[in-house]
């Protein structure tokens, strides 16, 4: 009678003789390494102990036959798989996600960028221009909620120096489902990320691309006159409501919203557009007309989402020339001059209020010099309210200093002095200080104002001179005057170069 050992070594022995064409199936070659192990594996006295030596070199010598396998399997065979544009926000949403799990830390090919943003460390310091690392050209297999994924990334180069990027998630299985549910936690974990956020898109080429996030500009920040800020924000707020859109529709009106900000730079145009965005949880969308073509202008129109801010800046930096129906630069005296633009004044007028614009977007367009503007684009319809950004008068220069060196709502800023006694009668030791400091603010802002000429200077420039005296607001009313005076001189220096620039510029043309 054969002994217990005997029978389990010769029961293990035909048990793998068995399966060595079903390994030969998955591992091609590996047939013949089998087949020498079992004489090994049939005199270990342990039948056990020779099944778990040949479990062991399986994986030794089957790893790289395991993954050639794998890779050599179509996917569309055992795994659902969900392709990623890296031109789609969607992409922002899968590779935040990826790059905050562990396995992406562990990946052997990687892409490395700078974080411009900068981090704080856990002992308080900010850590600039921190590495930032993402599994790139390869895959990558993890596991979440017990099912088995791929993140497969690559990345190559194209013609004129453009990076195409290919991005697939797959899941080992046939429920759809399982990758989509995935996909939510990744637009969750970026929601997260952007809160309190205006995402910014520029256009690469013919496609919208986001380039940054910034903190939402608070209105409050933008110092511009109070009744056009409360108008324009009551306005936008209007038009957003469902029942203006179902107003519109009922009566086949295009649902659009035009605005036109004009001024000398400086006078918050960008900003207060910013803050529009931020306001109402919308989108900005920049765009870059110069640089654009008609069919490239058409598609960036056509792939705006139904609500968003659509911004068109320093519109006149370029003219439009009806006669030749192409954009051409605006010289700083008003001249039309050729432009390698290549959109069309009909496309452009098209894009913006014809039958193939987009609905529920907020258009605003930004200019220095609307004596610049052809009347076709900024006529009602277009640009149905237009308002002017002017420079600093005595009431936004008396807001701009509370708001560098005090946080005094600006209705108390024309209060006179004996409401502030009747309130420091009745307050205590505290509230007296506050009162006493507001005062005193007060009065140092009206000096300030009252040394600073109505309507001569933007608010970013007075801004750029009181945060040089951030910390110091009685040297910043005592500098004021000098500070005037020198902007002055600088101004007039400017102007005598430019006139020369110009004069030297008509005597080649007489040439």
């Amino acid at each position: 009678m054969a002994s217990s050992g005997e029978f389990n070594a010769s029961h293990i022995q035909s048990l793998l003789s068995e399966q060595t064409p079903f390994l030969n199936l998955f591992f091609p070659g590996l047939a013949p390494v089998t087949s020498s192990l079992w004489a090994l594996l049939t005199v270990i006295p342990n039948g056990y102990g020779g099944l778990l030596c040949f479990c062991g070199l399986l994986l030794v010598f089957g790893k790289p036959h395991l993954q050639v396998t794998m890779r050599s399997i179509p996917n569309r065979h055992i795994a659902t798989t969900i392709d990623v544009p890296h031109r789609d926000e969607a992409y922002d949403m899968l590779i935040s996600w990826v790059c905050a799990q562990p396995f992406a830390q562990s990946a052997r090919t990687s892409l490395v960028t700078v974080n411009l943003k900068p981090t704080t460390s856990g002992d308080g310091l900010i850590d600039k221009k921190p590495l930032h690392f993402s599994p790139c050209n390869g895959r990558s297999y993890f596991w979440h909620k017990r099912n088995l994924f791929i993140f497969a990334r690559h990345r190559s180069q194209e013609q004129f120096g453009c990076t195409r990027e290919e991005v697939t998630l797959s899941y080992f299985g046939r429920n759809s489902g399982v990758l989509r549910e995935l996909l939510g936690e990744c637009r969750s974990h970026y929601m997260g990320l952007v809160e309190n956020k205006t995402c910014v898109f520029e256009h690469e080429n013919d496609r919208w691309k986001s380039s940054r996030s910034k903190s939402k500009r608070d209105a409050a920040t933008v110092v511009i006159k109070e009744h056009l800020k409360k108008m324009l924000i009551d306005d936008v707020a209007e038009f957003l409501d469902p029942q203006t859109r179902s107003w519109y529709y009922a009566r086949s009106l295009p649902y659009q919203r035009g605005y036109l900000f004009y001024g000398l730079p400086g006078t918050g145009k960008s900003s207060f557009s910013l803050s529009i965005a931020g306001r109402f949880d919308l989108d900005l969308y920049v765009l870059s007309i110069p640089s654009l073509s008609d069919r490239s202008l058409k598609t960036l129109f056509a792939e705006l989402p139904q609500q968003c801010v659509v911004l068109l800046e320093d519109v006149d930096a370029v003219g439009l020339d009806r006669s030749q129906g192409v954009i051409t630069d605006a010289s700083s005296d008003g001249r039309p001059q050729k432009s390698a633009g290549k959109v069309s004044l009909s496309t452009l007028l098209n894009v913006l209020d014809g039958i193939s614009s987009s609905e529920g977007r907020v258009l605003i367009m930004t200019t220095n010099h609307i004596e610049h503007l052809d009347p076709a684009l900024i006529r009602p319809g277009r640009a149905d309210m237009r308002v002017e950004f002017q420079l600093a008068d005595r009431d936004m220069i008396i807001q701009l200093f509370f708001f560098i060196y005090g946080s005094e709502p600006s209705n108390l800023i024309q209060r006179d002095g004996s409401e502030d006694s009747a309130d420091e009668d009745s307050a205590d030791e505290d509230s007296k200080v506050n009162i006493t400091h507001n005062r005193e603010l007060r009065q140092l802002a009206k000096k300030l104002a009252a040394k600073i000429p109505e309507f001569e200077f933007s608010p970013a420039k007075i801004m750029s001179f009181l945060l040089a005296n951030k910390h110091l607001p009685r040297r910043a009313v005592a500098d004021v005057g000098a500070w005037v005076e020198k902007s002055r001189e600088e101004r007039k220096k400017l102007s005598r170069t430019n006139s020369w620039v110009l004069n030297d510029e008509d005597e080649i043309d007489d040439h």
